[in-house]
């Protein structure tokens, strides 16, 4: 149990709140007279350059209490902890698909592929036809879904064959 101005929680109960600050590092949260703390991984499953693209000041909100911070006397929150990870929907929608994806950087392992649903993979360079060297960043290729793995969140594709 989490005692806080008067409040209890404990891990796993969702709670309202209102966005009070935003910054780099983190959110904090009004929980009606004591403060929540989001850390940036929290926010979202998307990915982001500033946190100020996805969650504004204001902004009142579900939450998900996933601990304490007694000696900062905060509640630790997560937004992203209310939503179903979306590489487990793609997973189940795309594993083995064929698809268009944006190349968004060329690196000697491979290419980095923006997929459908904001997902990201990774085209590995065995499995290229030829080398990485003949694609630039924002090509759009074929491509299949070949692998995924849960747990790290990361997607590996082949090039799509021709049929």
């Amino acid at each position: 149990m989490i005692w806080s101005a008067g409040q209890k929680f404990k891990e796993g109960d969702v709670c309202k709140g209102v966005v009070s600050d935003v910054f780099d590092f983190g959110v904090f949260v009004d929980l009606g007279g004591c403060v929540g703390f989001v850390n940036p991984s929290e926010i979202t499953w998307m990915r982001y350059t500033e946190i100020a693209e996805v969650i504004r000041e204001g902004l009142e909100m579900n939450f998900l209490v996933i601990g304490h911070a007694p000696a900062r006397e905060q509640v630790l929150l997560s937004a992203k902890g209310l939503e179903e990870d979306p590489i487990k929907k793609f997973a189940r929608e795309q594993f083995g698909a064929s698809c268009a994806g944006s190349v968004e950087m060329v690196t000697p392992i491979g290419l980095h592929v923006s997929l459908p649903g904001g997902m990201g993979g990774l085209l590995p360079e065995p499995a290229m036809s030829g080398t990485a060297d003949r694609y630039r960043v924002g090509d759009v290729i074929s491509v299949e879904v070949a692998k995924i793995n849960l747990h790290d969140r990361q997607i590996e594709l082949s090039l799509r064959t021709s049929t």
